[in-house]
């Protein structure tokens, strides 16, 4: 009986090991730690009564082996409520309040039964009982040990209620078959306390230490069966805990009650330390995500982090029905830096001139089209330079196209330095350039043309060893509003190239202007 006995209970304590150390390993989730940290305390408690049972016939050996078990006893009933209450998410994370708040009998029990050699208060009485060819404990209880056996019960009660509760509600996805392994699990153990409360006196037997492997094959039996720990751990972590999008859930009232490590990154870069509060107390001092927060629509969001301006997609999904009065949302933060600094990249690709640096043809005509409609629409000025570098194909014939190409890049700079941030400015053919003069009369576009005419003759190309000088003529050209007679860019710019020809027809290196009714 004893040699049956002790290799059920040996083989017993090896399984919580195993299943302790395999919970522990796989992934991080809130219940699955619980889950471990309760295994490992059955596996504690198993061991204990192990002990016990083999000793021979030494009374404060056993003593020592009881106290051994609370180490793990205690805290049972308790971590079976917690993986209940994070498992069916009745609770998302087990905050410090509810933490203190239900583990603090467990504590005070372990305590009491560490000193209980001082006051009894837990075990009055001991002595030593054989029954079957080995030795059993045999205590007198004390006023503690019935507060926390009551107090187990109650832990194990709520547990059963509130799988019963999530099986009602189908909470969290749950099917009858996992419902009915978890509820078979949990209720063991009151049998096992029943037993011994009303049959220990007879044969000092910890029935409770003999049924609990029992509830430890069912849950083994509905982890292989139905995988639900197994399955439900890799698809949060796969999904929520290790997604690289920051995901935080808000239930009613708006408030934080889950994130994972992405989302509590986001937050760590602009000083706000996620907690189960109102998101409107966590972002107040940032109103513009506070609005965000508060949409159910998609938000583009930026910020500096290390120096670094980042971009992010927050995105809004509802959960649940949103007719029933408990809403909750899932907020998505996704990371789009590089994905715009590559879309800016193709932009900048699709739109600007790689030598010169200045917008291409087609975006310049884009850009100078809706420039000389907003300026018709709003009885606007505007003025157009079309300017032509000098005697270029000379200078590609003499000195090469290389430092043709250098020319071209000087004359992007030169136009960059010299005109307004506002003015659109672009390369429209080989060697030919245009701007656009914002809210600029005729007047003053000449005035500028001239100015720069001045810069481009003052400056020259270093290419080799060599210095070319080289000049731009320019024509000009200007709308009054709708005080004129044209209707599109193309007719502005038609103007500016008759200056231009003008221009070219003078001399080079000079400006003209097209006035209305001739150049």
């Amino acid at each position: 009986m004893k040699t049956l006995l002790s290799l059920y209970l040996v083989l017993a304590v090896i399984l919580a090991q195993f299943f302790a150390a395999y919970f522990f390993s796989k992934g991080r989730t809130s219940y699955r730690k619980a889950f471990s940290a309760l295994v490992l305390c059955i596996s504690i408690y198993l061991f204990g009564y192990l002990m016990i049972i083999n000793n021979n016939n030494n009374l404060q050996e056993m003593i020592f082996w009881n106290q051994f078990q609370y180490f793990g006893l205690p805290f049972i009933s308790v971590l079976w409520l917690t993986v209940a209450l994070l498992h069916t998410k009745t609770i998302y994370s087990l905050k410090t309040r509810m933490a203190l708040l239900l583990f603090s009998v467990p504590v005070i029990t372990f305590f009491v039964r560490l000193t209980n050699f001082w006051h009894h208060l837990f075990y009055t009485k001991w002595e030593m009982r054989e029954y079957f060819g080995y030795y059993s404990l045999y205590m007198e209880r004390g006023i503690w040990y019935y507060v926390n056996i009551s107090y187990t019960i109650l832990c194990l009660l709520l547990t059963v209620i509130i799988y019963f509760i999530g099986y009602l509600k189908n909470k969290s996805g749950y099917t009858k078959s996992n419902f009915l392994v978890f509820l078979f699990a949990s209720l063991l153990p009151l049998i096992g306390i029943a037993l011994v409360l009303f049959a220990y006196e007879e044969r000092s037997i910890d029935y409770s230490a003999l049924i609990m492997p029992i509830s430890l094959l069912i849950i083994s039996y509905g982890i292989l069966k139905h995988d639900f720990l197994e399955i439900r751990t890799l698809a949060r972590e796969t999904i929520f805990e290790d997604n690289l999008a920051g995901m935080v859930v808000l239930g009613p009232g708006k408030r934080v009650i889950d994130y994972n490590k992405a989302a509590e990154k986001f937050f760590k870069a602009i000083n706000i330390s996620l907690k189960n509060n109102p998101i409107e107390h966590l972002l107040k001092r940032e109103p513009k995500l506070l609005e965000i927060f508060e949409s159910e629509a998609s938000h583009d969001f930026s910020l500096v982090i290390d120096g670094e301006k980042r971009y992010f997609e927050i995105d809004a999904v509802p959960l649940g029905n949103p007719h029933d009065g408990n809403t909750r949302m899932l907020k998505s933060i996704r990371d789009v830096t590089e994905e715009r600094k590559i879309q800016e990249k193709l932009k900048f690709l699709a739109t600007t001139d790689s030598l010169s640096g200045l917008y291409n043809r087609a975006e310049f005509m884009n850009l100078a089209q809706r420039e000389f409609a907003r300026a018709k629409e709003n009885s606007e000025e505007l003025s157009l330079l079309i300017m032509d570098l000098d005697n270029f194909k000379l200078i590609n014939d003499t000195f090469g196209h290389v430092a043709g190409d250098e020319m071209i890049r000087e004359m992007g700079r030169i136009i960059k330095t010299s005109f307004r941030k506002t003015d659109i400015a672009g390369r429209i053919g080989g060697e030919e350039f245009a701007v656009v003069l914002k809210n600029a009369s005729l007047e003053e576009a000449k005035k500028k043309a001239e100015q720069f005419r001045e810069s481009v003759a003052r400056r020259k190309v270093i290419y080799g060893k060599q210095e070319i000088s080289f000049t731009v003529s320019i024509g000009v050209a200007a709308i009054r509003g709708n005080n004129d007679d044209i209707n599109d860019i193309e007719d502005t710019i038609k103007r500016a190239d008759d200056a231009l020809y003008k221009a070219k027809a003078k001399g080079r290196n000079c400006v003209v202007t097209f006035e209305s009714g001739g150049v």
